[in-house]
């Protein structure tokens, strides 16, 4: 085991699912657009033009900061990151550095079967910059200015983090709760969600030097990156060399980082306020107003999911999709019961995930309880369950669809006994096996009935009383 502790701290940059943009009213999504249409005087920064803030982006920020536990600030402000670079047209970036809207927070994270606090140290809005990209075989790069002005949180966590496995799980967490609230697209490959790992190794009490891995877009990439950074760091100073506080970047292909740039420090951008746009107070009753419109939070599922026993992996599953988690939040209210509840977590995590993506997804979370408690009752069996969920994925009553196909389940003694007498009597081999001591042919005759009775007779009935004829 290494004497080298990680340190890890990341910096998350989250796209506002808003209609226009940051400061104007060009359309925010640019995904079936052709380049450089999406734009307007105002961010390409022509001279005379002013930014106005965008109302949404300020109350998207807001219900983060209830995803994050975090303070919204009563005064925040704006200020200007002076670098250049062509994907830029201002020169500059419009962003907040002395006083960000969310301030003090922290999320959990379920690591090792413990929830484990990051600390969230703020996040503040911004701006995005164009897009370059870098036609292969030419000697230029051309410039796709739609994307400039795109509201941005740039989350910006505590370093709190002593794994790659925690990072991997802190990331998907913040991805959680920002699609969740419907803050985010979080689309990964359009840039919607990425982030910069800043990460140190040290043997002692004092931090290490800093390397930022810079954009990543995948949580497989961000664990994959750090194992190596880390083990990177490691044997430098093993070998007695030193590390260089650098930007690095992530090579998928050849699964390892390599140099980019020398990290440039806050001073480097001549921060300053922005002086066109004045400060924006919020008050306690338009935060708590905004924050209202939260229903639930991802963290709150996840403990209640983690304590009825489903997987890590399930519960990421649902807790990603919005509108699956809200057919259990439904479904969990009408079952209440543990046991129940957990039928109804399988159905969505198996069942319902072949169906939806093929069928009109129209399955509520009254029918889903519903279906569970019919088969939990012996309304119907759970064969005949499985063949009815794509009509009630369209969201049909289970009742209903019972009903029109006359599927209710058969529980009758006289009617079952009448059935299995009639089945004994046609198959003498399997029974004489039975009374020899063949446990194994009780399957052969519980198949036989269900079989008869095309998948309506109660299973547990039916084995019942196929061992209390046999022995009869």
């Amino acid at each position: 085991m290494s004497k080298f502790k990680p340190t890890i701290g990341i910096e998350i940059h989250t796209q506002l699912a808003t209609k226009s943009k940051m400061f104007c009213s060009c359309d925010n999504d640019s995904r079936q657009s052709k380049p450089n249409t999406n734009i307007c005087p105002v961010c390409m920064a022509l001279p005379g033009t002013l930014p106005v803030v965008n109302k949404g982006a300020v109350e998207m920020a807001i219900k983060m900061a209830k995803g994050f536990n975090a303070k919204v600030a009563s005064t925040t402000t704006f200020d200007r990151k002076n670098y250049f670079y062509p994907d830029s047209p201002k020169g500059y970036q419009i962003t907040q550095m002395d006083h960000p809207i969310i301030q003090d927070g922290f999320v959990e994270i379920l690591i090792s079967g413990e929830f484990k606090k990051i600390g969230v140290h703020h996040a503040h809005l911004e701006e995005d910059a164009g897009k370059l990209t870098h036609p292969h075989g030419a000697d230029y790069s051309l410039v796709d200015f739609n994307r400039a002005g795109t509201p941005l949180v740039e989350i910006v966590s505590e370093p709190d983090i002593n794994s790659p496995e925690e990072a991997k799980r802190y990331i998907q967490e913040i991805y959680n709760i920002v699609t969740s609230l419907g803050i985010c697209n979080g689309d990964m490959e359009h840039g919607n969600f990425k982030f910069d790992l800043n990460v140190s190794v040290s043997d002692s009490d004092e931090l290490g030097t800093k390397v930022e891995l810079k954009n990543l877009n995948s949580f497989r990439n961000a664990e994959r990156a750090l194992k190596f950074e880390i083990q990177r760091q490691i044997e430098l100073l093993e070998q007695g060399e030193k590390v260089e506080q650098e930007t690095r970047g992530w090579n998928d292909a050849k699964s390892k980082t390599f140099s980019q740039r020398s990290k440039e420090e806050a001073n480097d951008y001549r921060y300053f306020p922005e002086p066109d746009i004045p400060p924006i107070n919020l008050s306690d009753d338009l935060v708590e107003e905004i924050q209202k419109e939260i229903k639930i939070l991802p963290i709150v599922i996840r403990k209640e999911l983690n304590s009825i026993g489903l997987s890590v992996d399930d519960q990421d599953l649902l807790i990603s999709q919005p509108k699956t988690i809200e057919i259990f939040n439904t479904a969990q209210k009408i079952l209440k019961n543990e046991k129940l509840v957990k039928k109804a977590v399988n159905w969505l995590v198996g069942d319902f995930q072949a169906i939806k993506s093929d069928s009109k997804n129209d399955l509520t979370g009254e029918n889903l309880a519903e279906l569970v408690k019919l088969i939990d009752d012996g309304e119907i069996s759970s064969k005949i369950g499985k063949e009815i969920f794509a009509e009630v994925c369209e969201g049909k009553s289970p009742s209903e669809i019972i009903e029109s196909k006359g599927l209710v389940q058969l529980s009758d003694d006289d009617e079952l006994n009448s059935i299995i007498e009639k089945i004994i009597k046609e198959n003498p081999k399997p029974v004489e096996d039975y009374r020899l001591g063949s446990e194994k042919v009780l399957g052969f005759f519980v198949g036989q009935v269900m079989k008869e009775t095309k998948g309506q007779a109660n299973p547990s009935k039916v084995n019942e009383l196929v061992v209390k004829l046999l022995k009869g």
